[in-house]
């Protein structure tokens, strides 16, 4: 594997030049646990990089505020590299995380408001990583593996895990974002969803049991 400084040399030597500039290219040829700390230095040459102007304002909110976020909820979370994955694949999909979540309400047989809500909390607390991924049933993820367009053994695998070099390519979404107008809702997406932990509930029900008993 590749020393973590002549990686760092190399892309800065391509960003500068006008080449393409791929981390997550940089990061594969990274030792696996060294990607974390790699993904880290990108992250900070990027910031202050020549002929890119670091504005802190505009990082509050911005693509590279959500990426850090969501590496911080993937290491300090309960939900394994959910955080990072499962935003990958939605932008991948070019799916909204609304969309998603009525799709996948649909998918488990749910329809009314407060059940789709209901699941929407749960979706978005696999996201933040606040939700055990061990409760998770096989229902909702072979639900969500086929509307994300993934084996579901993937998404399982993930939440057992920290994320590898391909969950990584997310915490550089600014650099290589697929579509702009779907960057923007995300941001936006991400603040007014950030999730507020429910009261518990007076009695468990099945939506409870899918997301909660495994």
């Amino acid at each position: 594997m590749a020393d973590l400084k002549q990686l760092l040399a190399e892309f800065a030597a391509d960003y500068e030049a006008g080449r393409s500039a791929d981390p997550a290219a940089f990061l594969d040829r990274a030792d696996p646990g060294q990607r974390q700390e790699l993904a880290a230095l990108l992250d900070s040459y990027l910031m202050t990089a020549p002929d890119r102007r670091w504005d802190p304002q505009a990082f509050e909110g911005s693509l590279a505020q959500l990426a850090v976020d969501r590496v911080y909820d993937s290491v300090a979370g309960v939900s394994g590299s959910w955080p990072e994955l499962l935003p990958q694949l939605r932008n991948r999909a070019r799916i909204k995380r609304r969309a998603l979540v009525e799709q996948l309400a649909a998918a488990l047989g749910f329809e009314s408001e407060p059940e789709v809500a209901k699941i929407g909390d749960y979706y978005n607390r696999m996201e933040h990583g606040r939700l055990p991924a061990a409760g998770v049933s096989a229902r909702v993820i072979e639900a969500l593996a086929a509307i994300l367009d993934v084996g579901p053994e993937r998404i399982r695998a993930a939440g057992s895990h920290g994320g590898g070099a391909g969950e990584a390519t997310a915490a550089f979404a600014r650099t290589s974002f697929p579509n702009v107008e779907l960057a923007d809702a995300e941001i936006a997406g991400d603040r007014a969803e950030e999730p507020v932990e429910p009261s518990p509930p007076a009695g468990r029900d099945e939506i409870d049991a899918l997301f909660m008993n495994g």
